[in-house]
């Protein structure tokens, strides 16, 4: 093999026909490596983010992620060995009429391992910011 000798022969090298899938791959393979690291460090933290002022929605991710939590970690469910299979819909009954509102009312059906439960839950600043939300079951979940 002759030796490489300036830029110019270097490229043709590596451009040549033989070489130029192996490059593409390559660059096609570190794409998608990239690109799966950005999701996966922005990862579930992301989805669950607020947007200080904005009163998430009922159905939102926040929304479902908080109330999943909420049941799995209230004492009376863990007492019950209750365990949450799924939500399904969620829907809002109420809110302050202003365009955005510091109180939600939202209902739930959730499936659990007791069969299928009707669940109101309420979502309220949890602070001044208005960048944390609390979500209450006021009448707990039977």
């Amino acid at each position: 093999m002759a030796g490489i000798k300036g830029l110019p022969a270097a490229v043709r090298l590596i451009l040549s026909e033989g070489r130029q899938g192996l490059l593409l791959g390559s660059l096609t393979a570190l794409g998608v490596a990239g690109a799966f690291a950005l999701v996966h460090m922005r990862g579930h933290d992301d989805l669950l983010a607020i947007t200080p002022g904005q009163m998430p929605a009922c159905d939102s991710t926040i929304s479902r992620h908080g109330l999943l939590n909420t049941i799995t970690n209230a004492p009376r469910a863990k007492l019950m060995g209750l365990s949450m299979q799924r939500i399904d819909v969620v829907s809002e009954l109420a809110s302050d009429p202003s365009p955005a509102p510091d109180r939600r009312v939202c209902l739930a059906v959730v499936y659990t391992n007791a069969g299928r439960k009707l669940v109101g839950f309420t979502l309220t600043w949890a602070n001044e910011e208005k960048s944390e939300v609390y979500l209450d079951l006021p009448y707990g979940i039977d």
